[in-house]
């Protein structure tokens, strides 16, 4: 059986920072979502993690991991459609189409988000969303899959959460219960290593 230290390890750097943003973005009363954008040879080139927090002026809404790591693109067109998103969680319409805008070529993603399920037929706009359509690969397999899922549902409340109810009720309860374990103590874990060393026994 895996451990969370080995399954750690074991996930390629740009996932871990993605998944440290994602903690960052819970611990700072966000939404759990990390994204960083890459280039070829895996050096970050930008970063982000949701910045939608209760009390946050209104442009926050539009705050969103990915649209935060897109801002690192290289100045150069060529540098462009080599880079590589790695998201916690599959992005929305606006960062999708920021994706396609931008031709990123490929971006992995850790979960689905139960609140757009179904936006992969985005593909079948027209013929000019087809030929820059990035190669999409995900979801994570096994507990950092799930983990990934859970993330943005840990404060308990908000649509997504809803949405998960009804998609994946099993990941719902999953991610109430994992938020009432991490809150039960004076401080929540430092990081998202922390974090998942907490909850694996749930996640397996």
């Amino acid at each position: 059986m895996s451990t969370p230290g080995a399954s750690w390890s074991a996930l390629a750097p740009p996932w871990r920072e993605a998944f440290e943003l994602a903690w960052r973005s819970f611990r700072g009363g966000g939404i759990g979502i990390g994204a960083v954008l890459t280039d070829p040879q895996g050096n970050v080139l930008g970063r982000g993690r949701n910045q939608r927090s209760p009390g946050s002026p209104g442009g926050r809404l539009l705050a969103h991991a990915e649209l935060e790591a897109l801002a690192g693109l290289p100045g150069q067109k060529s540098e462009q459609r080599t880079t590589l998103l790695y998201t916690t969680l599959h992005p929305c319409p606006m960062c999708l189409g920021a994706t396609v805008v931008a031709r990123i070529p490929q971006v992995h993603f850790g979960a689905f988000d139960p609140t757009w399920l179904g936006i992969e037929n985005m593909y079948n706009l027209n013929d000019e969303v087809r030929r820059r359509w990035p190669r999409i690969t995900g979801p994570l397999p096994g507990p950092l899959g799930t983990w990934a899922a859970i993330l943005p549902c840990l404060n308990t409340s908000g649509s997504l959460l809803q949405a998960m109810a009804i998609a994946d009720p099993r990941h719902a309860r999953l991610a109430r219960t994992a938020a009432v374990r991490l809150d039960s103590g004076r401080d929540l874990p430092a990081t998202a290593r922390d974090a998942l060393e907490a909850v694996w026994d749930l996640l397996t």
